[in-house]
């Protein structure tokens, strides 16, 4: 049996256990000869709910009779909020995101969605307290559900749904010239049996398997296009024309691709081409030809004030050369900071500082075999005697000196005539995709993933990328607010204001729309294109269901 709320006691203490908080009642004090100190003597009350009222269990009423008299708790909270499935209700609707979802999945559209507003809300993936957030929260769904229902609901979407989605949404955001932000990073998993776990460069957690998530993002009008996961021993690298296939299959057409110096290889620059993508990728510096093209450019750079940028306060200018032999030119940009040269030289010096007292430590160790020096021959030269044992080191002045002569030097590679300014622009603005995925991994909740069955973690990564795109759009919607105050205006904040909007049951048992919006509310909601008419309407629509129940 359920009660409702009530003002938390006196003399209690709050005890977590498995993410809920209980209450317990000190009733005495005891002196305990064994431990030498007081001893209070508990017992449990009930638990606390999201508002920090005492839900009260059988002992409560002992301990309390004169409370009899409270009701029962009822099937929904007395406060129903609804301004996160309000917002979440405009979002899909202007994306054209809901139409989409009920076209492909039918009736599991309205669950799909209140699962993705439970993980925006909720800033985690873990189901099993979905029932609390549907139980003091309005839903699309016309019941509150469990997280045995959402197994079923993870079990029953298939991949080829889930395809079709993704093919139908790459289509809607599909047009001529824009640019597409790639990346990818590692997913934790604590259940072993995932085929896709495997153990692979993690980034947080190595002791645990990994699932990789690579995201391909609309850079030019800030939306997630597509989303894939794939085994986590996979290197970035690899994956790269595996991508280039898959846009290829949702039918993207002149667009073109940013990425950072993982994805850096001939081999990748040649698929892109051959695909009739345009590209613009962070160079590696250890590449011959970059080796070379910032050896031209380095002088200039260093003199010449010419090619300042004031913008990004560094030097930057642009070789047009055919590197390939693919009958294309490409445009590498040269780009020199003296600030972070002097800082890299610094580094570049201490290192080698170390290098030499970790080469003088085996010296005196005397190290027989050549292997457990190898690592060095790149910047030393090794001296062993006749008995092969390592003897002296000396720099090899030559490729240090090259080290330090490139510190401060970057590269960017565009197969489109562009100007530095131009490619530095587009390229830094792919940090984009560094918000997209500190999302998904710490306001989504998918740092770990917590399923064992392989069909239900790709259902939970679709839906958790539908979370993303409406996230997103959260997001972008508050920058004007957020430029003007950076404290109010943050979105957890103001997910924070969305739970406060709803709904209030009286004394007639009925729901009421107990106050008016706040200006901070107003303004949250101006930016996603709700007003004060529009939130009183939607309030007077979710109460109808509410007072039949």
């Amino acid at each position: 049996m359920k009660y409702n709320p009530v003002v938390r006691p006196d003399r209690t203490v709050i005890v977590k256990n498995n993410g809920r908080q209980y209450v317990y009642l000190t009733q005495c004090v005891k002196y305990s000869p064994q431990l030498k100190r007081s001893v209070p003597s508990r017992v449990s009350i009930g638990k606390l709910d999201e508002n920090g009222m005492l839900i009260p269990n059988k002992k409560y009423f002992e301990l309390f009779p004169d409370s009899n008299d409270l009701d029962e708790l009822g099937d929904r909270a007395d406060f129903i909020s609804i301004g996160p499935h309000l917002v979440v209700d405009k979002i899909s609707g202007q994306l054209s995101l809901y139409s989409l979802l009920e076209t492909v999945f039918h009736d599991k559209a309205d669950k799909i969605l209140d699962i993705a507003t439970y993980m925006i809300m909720s800033e985690n993936n873990v189901m099993q307290y979905f029932d609390d957030y549907g139980y003091s929260h309005s839903l699309f769904n016309k019941a509150n559900f469990t997280d045995g229902t959402i197994g079923k609901l993870l079990g029953s979407l298939t991949g080829c749904q889930m395809d079709l989605f993704i093919r139908s949404w790459v289509a809607m955001q599909n047009k001529d010239g824009i640019y597409v932000c790639y990346d990818s990073s590692n997913m934790n998993t604590v259940a072993g049996s995932l085929t896709l776990a495997e153990y692979g460069h993690a980034k947080d957690d190595p002791d645990l398997p990994q699932v990789n998530l690579s995201i391909g993002y609309n850079q030019t009008d800030e939306v997630p296009m597509f989303y894939e996961i794939y085994p986590g021993s996979i290197i970035d690298n690899t994956e790269c024309q595996k991508m280039v296939d898959r846009a290829r299959s949702y039918g993207c057409k002149d667009v073109g691709f940013i990425l950072d110096r993982e994805y850096f290889s001939i081999e990748n620059i040649k698929y892109f081409e051959r695909n009739d993508y345009d590209y613009i990728l962070m160079a590696k510096g250890n590449a011959a030809f970059i080796t070379k093209s910032i050896e031209e450019s380095a002088a200039l750079l260093r003199e010449g004030y010419q090619y300042y940028m004031e913008d990004y306060e560094l030097y930057g200018k642009t070789i047009e050369k055919e590197l390939f032999n693919t009958g294309n030119k490409q445009y590498i940009h040269v780009y020199y900071d003296g600030v972070a040269a002097e800082r890299e030289k610094i580094i570049i010096n201490q290192r080698f500082h170390k290098l030499d007292q970790q080469l003088e430590e085996k010296r005196n160790k005397i190290i027989k075999r050549q292997e457990d020096v190898a690592g060095y021959k790149k910047y030393y030269k090794l001296k062993f005697d006749e008995n092969g044992y390592f003897q002296s080191y000396t720099r090899k002045d030559k490729e240090i000196k090259g080290l330090i002569n490139r510190a401060g030097f970057f590269t960017i590679i565009t197969s489109r005539k562009m100007s530095a300014i131009e490619a530095l622009k587009i390229y830094r603005d792919r940090d984009a995709i560094e918000k997209v995925f500190r999302m998904e991994k710490t306001y989504l909740g998918n740092d770990v993933f917590r399923v064992h069955l392989d069909e239900h973690l790709e259902s939970k990564v679709f839906i958790s990328f539908i979370a993303l795109i409406i996230r997103n759009e959260i997001y972008k919607s508050l920058k004007p607010l957020y430029l003007k105050n950076k404290k109010e205006y943050t979105v957890p904040k103001v997910l924070r204001e969305y739970d406060k909007m709803g709904v209030t049951k009286l004394s007639d048992k009925k729901y009421h729309i107990r106050y008016k919006l706040t200006n901070k509310q107003k303004k949250i909601l101006k930016q996603i294109g709700i007003n004060e008419k529009d939130y009183l309407e939607f309030a007077r629509e979710t109460i109808k269901p509410l007072d039949k129940d």
